[in-house]
């Protein structure tokens, strides 16, 4: 039997859920907050071109992109760490910087891997609830002890779309040690529209112990080649490279996420269909009588007052995928991404039959 092998801490994790992938034409999958665009054609020929290095291992620290990220962010690039993805960023923090027993501050009713990571290194979970569908920075301040090594903290949040400002983060920041650390997913953070939204990035270059997660899946359209990143002051970032596998960003990922990042037609046009695109479901929405928050990412949350998963049932039949969230803790709500003008219509008529 394996069960002797295996640690007490992975014995009881949940394993993590996507969501689902169609597998036939003509089904609009809005679960995951993919662009409804796909990739960066800049990426894409980028990727093409490196096609012929294949045989040649990747640079172990993405030293090109982590220059054009530098540039971009304005930072020095020995701020910067890149990975398979931002959630393997998120293992790696743990693996650098959690020890058994060290408290973990998570909210409730957000993404998962947080708690995933702490549980895999043995860390002490606190949970604190959202406020109005918010991350309470206040509660999460006050769930902070001598013992607390990282809070977690999501911006905008993953699902209900709702972000902290930059007065409220201010705020937070002084009464939290400089001891802890804190990590902000800004996953979505291209999406933002509101001015209130940080500058998260003004607080890695004042030193503080903040670490800022970004991802080139989303904005980018990219989540299939799995390309993540981390800023942090350098004193931060340098042990994290001592615990990151070598070589886990391919040799196509580093190619592909730097073009995307210079590819600024294809982001207007993906940030601009986004904007429309809340507009239109926001009003849609209202005509449905259905609750939802208004969001500063590229998906909606709404709040069912019913069993989630019969509707995703239900919305399959129509060939719409939504993301039921009874895996987040709300098991009568939704999250829907904004797609194309002719995948939100199909949203709207699944959910208009569905919801009667």
């Amino acid at each position: 039997m394996a069960e002797e092998f295996i640690r007490p801490a992975i014995k009881g994790l949940k394993e993590y859920i996507p969501g689902k992938t169609p597998k036939e034409a003509g089904v609009a999958k809005l679960s995951s907050n993919e662009n409804p665009f796909g990739p960066s054609p800049k990426a894409l020929e980028a990727i093409a071109a490196e096609t012929k290095n294949l045989q040649v291992y990747p640079d172990q620290k993405s030293t090109l992109l982590r220059e054009a990220l530098a540039k971009k962010l304005g930072v020095s690039d020995d701020c910067i760490i890149c990975g398979n993805g931002s959630d393997d960023i998120m293992q790696v923090i743990g693996a650098t910087y959690l020890n058994p027993g060290d408290e973990v501050v998570i909210s409730k009713n957000t993404f998962s891997i947080y708690e995933l990571v702490a549980r895999i290194f043995d860390g002490k979970m606190v949970f604190v609830g959202l406020k109005n569908y918010e991350i309470d920075l206040e509660g999460i301040a006050k769930a902070v002890t001598n013992k607390t090594k990282i809070v977690w903290l999501t911006n905008p949040n993953n699902p209900t779309g709702t972000i902290f400002t930059a007065s409220q983060f201010d705020s937070f920041l002084k009464k939290i040690p400089e001891s802890v650390l804190v990590v902000v997913d800004e996953a979505y953070a291209e999406f933002v529209e509101s001015k209130e939204f940080p500058d998260s990035l003004k607080y890695v270059k004042e030193g503080k112990s903040v670490v800022v997660l970004r991802t080139f899946s989303k904005f980018y359209g990219l989540a299939g080649l799995r390309v993540g990143y981390g800023i942090a002051r350098k004193e931060l970032i340098a042990p994290m490279f001592k615990a990151k596998m070598p070589f886990n960003v391919s040799r196509l990922a580093q190619a592909g996420a730097k073009a995307a990042l210079e590819d600024k037609p294809f982001l207007d046009k993906t940030y601009k269909n986004n904007v429309e695109g809340k507009k239109y479901l926001y009003a849609e929405l209202d005509k449905l009588g259905l609750e939802y928050k208004k969001t500063e990412s590229n998906f909606i949350f709404i709040n069912l007052k019913k069993p989630a998963d019969q509707l995703f049932i239900e919305m399959m039949k129509q060939g719409v995928i939504i993301r039921p969230l009874t895996s987040f803790g709300l098991p009568q709500s939704i999250r829907v991404s904004i797609g194309t003008k002719e995948q939100n219509q199909k949203l709207i008529k699944a959910l208009e039959k569905s919801c009667r």
